[in-house]
């Protein structure tokens, strides 16, 4: 290998290495952790069996003070535990965590009979949504044979503040997170009946909070009108959205209300099947 390519292979390495770390950084914050933790519990994981805390600084390359700090953290979060002899090793929290991350990558599967019972009870069309950057995305649908194709296609990004589920999510946000949302937000008018601003949508955010469900009358289509009730996931978190949508005459009308009872019930009971223990 000549002086020219080792330089480019060394550059290119650098480059991989510097990507695949801030990889693992964006990892670690998406659940929470200092890099030191994550990096601890990938130690632990990959193990034969529970270290000490100096084979975990000789394996990390890592300082006392910063590894001791971590262990600290994660032993009281039950994310690992200390055996009598001072190892440490994972905890059941992480088997906990682990069960419900597994139920929610299924969670199409499980959503797909409650949401299958409601189509055929209501001849209306169901949707399950998760909230993303800012829109709501729709996982699945059920469609009615019986009605027109009102239901929001797989995949498509909606926006949160003149749909049932989309203020739902918001709803459930943290106070500090809604506001920085709604400042950010276009609140485009799709109908006579949309609000757009934030001024008018705080008022209909704290009725969700109190009732549980969201609904939305005509908002984002005209003549449609949709309800939203939560799937929460074993931390509480409001992960996902169970829905209705369809012709309805009004938000009062009888089939309406029924929608209502149906969606919570199910959202209910989807919760409870990935982990959620109110």
């Amino acid at each position: 290998m000549t002086g020219g390519e080792l330089r480019r292979f060394v550059a290119a390495y650098n480059t991989l290495y510097k990507e695949m770390d801030e990889v693992y950084r964006a990892l670690a914050r998406r659940f929470g952790l200092s890099d030191c933790a994550f990096w601890v519990l990938y130690v632990l994981r990959e193990s034969d069996g529970p270290h000490t805390q100096a084979e975990v600084c000789e394996t990390l390359s890592l300082p006392r003070q910063t590894v001791n700090s971590a262990l600290k953290s994660m032993r009281e979060a039950g994310l690992i535990e200390q055996t009598p002899n001072g190892r440490y090793w994972l905890g059941i929290r992480l088997f906990e965590y682990g069960c419900a991350v597994s139920n929610a990558w299924d969670i199409g599967s499980i959503a797909r009979p409650h949401m299958q019972k409601i189509c055929a009870e209501l001849g209306e069309s169901v949707f399950l949504s998760v909230f993303d950057r800012a829109a709501v995305v729709t996982l699945a649908e059920e469609e009615s044979r019986a009605s027109l194709r009102v239901v929001y296609e797989v995949g498509a990004r909606l926006p949160i503040h003149c749909t049932s589920q989309g203020k739902l999510f918001l709803a459930n946000l943290s106070q500090a997170e809604c506001r920085r949302l709604l400042s950010i937000s276009e609140f485009k008018s799709y109908t006579p009946h949309t609000l757009t601003s934030s001024e008018q949508l705080q008022p209909e955010l704290q009725k969700i909070r109190e009732q549980g469900y969201a609904v939305e009358n005509g908002e984002y289509k005209v003549g449609l009108r949709s309800v939203s009730a939560p799937v929460r996931d074993a931390s509480g978190e409001v992960r996902y959205a169970i829905g209705v949508v369809g012709m309805f005459r009004q938000v009062y009308s009888e089939d309406f209300l029924l929608a209502t009872r149906l969606v919570c019930e199910a959202g209910s009971a989807i919760s409870r099947a990935i982990g959620y223990r109110p």
